[in-house]
């Protein structure tokens, strides 16, 4: 009996030794519901002997949920055990009650599992009353991108700098083909910078006068040359003298007696220095040659060269000035215009889904109806969507607010211009209470006196009757007109509206269309409108 007794108390402490050997594992989160795209604290504990291999999960995901961040394990040592700290951060992005389920933790050569936890992640509701809304965004083309704009923008920039290079490029040429009249403005001016010139020159210093007076007597003939058209160069001073006499009596050109004296000496002087090879003094030489400078502007004074005066040879030169300034400037113009040309019909083309309505289509509603036109989806519960020549833009008005029903839980309006434009188009989209119980004709009726109210209208007539699309929509269609005063102008017009009451469940919708009387196309822009509406029911 005894060894019996013996024996199981043997076994009970061998297997509560065995018991104690096993690792502990423990999991927690730090919440049990969270909103789509929190976050969750997930935290793995493993107490367990030294030495023993702890491997906790690794993945990118746990279940239904995603891994955002992955901690690194901290390690505590209590009492001769370890304590194997993991943690996780995770989320979910969808709506729903979920399980975190039991992951396998290897502790040596066992794998033991953790306990499964639920989850509830919620939905983020919308108040769309009190959040406020933005604008529905247009549609957005590949040929719109803004590095797109950048080639063309560069393309003009390159046209401006191609035509600059070469304007530049042409006055370099022309400025360096010039003949010697072209290149001063008046025979005066050659003249003098060419006297200048020569002054710098000093070529009297070598011993030799002949090449300076030489030089100086070319100049002061083709000065006599320019200015009074006579053939100096080819004459003895004898022959200059007299024709310079006779032509300042023909003109009637006032010059002082000792001027025309003290250049027939001057001209005798250059002669004897070239012919009889006399060698002047240097102060005989820089006097003559402040003597010829007086001269020269004492005959300039005298006899200025205007438009009346200057002579057929300066008349050219003006012309071929003339000449060349257009060639330097509209040839670059011309060629830049031309590149910049050609970016613009590129632009155009490669651009044609952006445009708005075809440039050469003049009447306003056959732009709309030969655009490219945009289905979107207005309102919610589910909505409704309908294609329109563009996007209309949500219309947050108190006054629609403050005239709503009884029994309406919101209600919101998306607008196309407004009533004083051409064409314009109207959506009130409703989302009702099951307490609402206003009339199709009461609705309707106070639609289009929310419209209105806040233009001068007048002369209000309107019909209804049934209405259905193929896309399997009924309601009822609404038509009428009335007159409207515009305010800038202060012209009354008459105008014509269209519209569709249709309701989807908890939603109705009122689309009105309003176009000018005289527009042939209005009534069937809205007819297109009119048979796009439908209801996604999946929304």
């Amino acid at each position: 009996m005894n060894k019996k007794i013996l024996y199981i108390l043997t076994s009970l402490l061998f297997f509560s030794t065995a018991i104690q050997a096993q690792p502990i594992i423990e999991s927690k989160v730090d919440t049990t519901a969270i909103k789509i795209g929190g976050n969750i604290h997930y935290t793995i504990t493993a107490l367990a002997d030294k030495g023993t291999r702890v491997h906790f999960p690794e993945n990118n995901q746990l279940g239904a949920f995603e891994i955002t961040q992955s901690y690194p394990t901290d390690t505590i040592v209590k009492n001769g055990k370890v304590e194997l700290v993991k943690s996780y951060d995770l989320t979910n992005f969808d709506e729903g009650a979920y399980t975190l389920p039991q992951l396998p933790i290897i502790v040596d050569a066992s794998v033991f599992k953790t306990d499964s936890i639920k989850i509830n992640v919620l939905g983020v509701q919308v108040d769309t009353l009190k959040t406020p809304l933005y604008d529905i965004k247009g549609i957005s083309y590949n040929q719109a991108s803004f590095s797109t704009y950048w080639y063309y923008i560069i393309f003009v920039i390159l046209s401006l700098a191609i035509g600059l290079a070469l304007y530049l490029f042409i006055k370099y040429r022309q400025e360096k083909n010039l003949t010697e009249d072209d290149k001063y403005k008046t025979p005066y001016e050659k003249a003098v910078k060419k006297l200048k010139k020569l002054e710098e020159k000093k070529n009297w210093t070598r011993g030799d006068a002949k090449p300076y007076y030489s030089e100086m007597s070319i100049i002061v003939r083709n000065f006599l040359e320019d200015t009074f058209d006579i053939s100096a160069r080819e004459m003895t001073t004898h022959e200059i003298m007299m024709l310079l006499k006779n032509t300042l009596n023909i003109k009637k050109i006032k010059l002082k007696p000792e001027v025309v004296k003290e250049f027939k000496r001057i001209l005798e002087t250059s002669d004897l220095v070239k012919f009889a090879k006399s060698q002047p003094s240097e102060n005989e030489i820089i006097g003559d040659t402040n003597k010829i400078q007086s001269i020269i502007d004492n005959l300039n004074e005298a006899y200025p060269i205007s438009a009346a005066t200057q002579t057929e040879r300066i008349r050219l030169r003006e012309e071929r000035k003339k000449r060349r300034m257009r060639f330097r400037i509209w040839v670059p113009v011309g060629v830049s215009v031309v590149l910049m040309l050609i970016t613009a019909i590129g632009y155009y083309f490669t651009s044609a889904g952006e445009r708005e309505y075809n440039l050469f289509t003049f009447n306003k509603t056959k732009r709309l109806l030969e655009k490219e036109w945009i289905t979107s989806t207005y309102g919610s519960n589910p909505g409704i969507t309908i294609s329109t020549p563009t996007v209309l833009v949500r219309k947050n008005e108190t006054v629609l607010q403050e005239a709503k029903f009884e029994g309406l839980e919101s209600i919101q309006q998306f607008k196309f211009n407004t009533l004083e434009d051409p064409f314009c188009i109207m959506l009130n989209n409703s989302i009702t209470k099951k307490e609402f119980k206003a009339k199709e004709k009461d609705i309707i009726a106070n639609a289009i006196k929310m419209i209105t109210q806040n233009y001068k209208v007048t002369d209000i007539e309107y019909d209804t009757s049934d209405y259905d699309n193929a896309n399997g929509v009924v309601g009822t269609i609404i038509e009428g007109h009335f007159k409207i005063e515009i305010v800038n102008s202060g012209k009354i017009e008459e105008k014509l509206f269209e519209g569709v009451l249709t309701q989807y469940g908890e939603n109705r919708s009122l689309i009105f269309g309003f176009y000018q009387n005289n527009d042939e196309l209005g009534s069937e822009l809205l007819q297109r409108v009119f048979e796009s509406i439908q209801y996604n029911s999946e929304n």
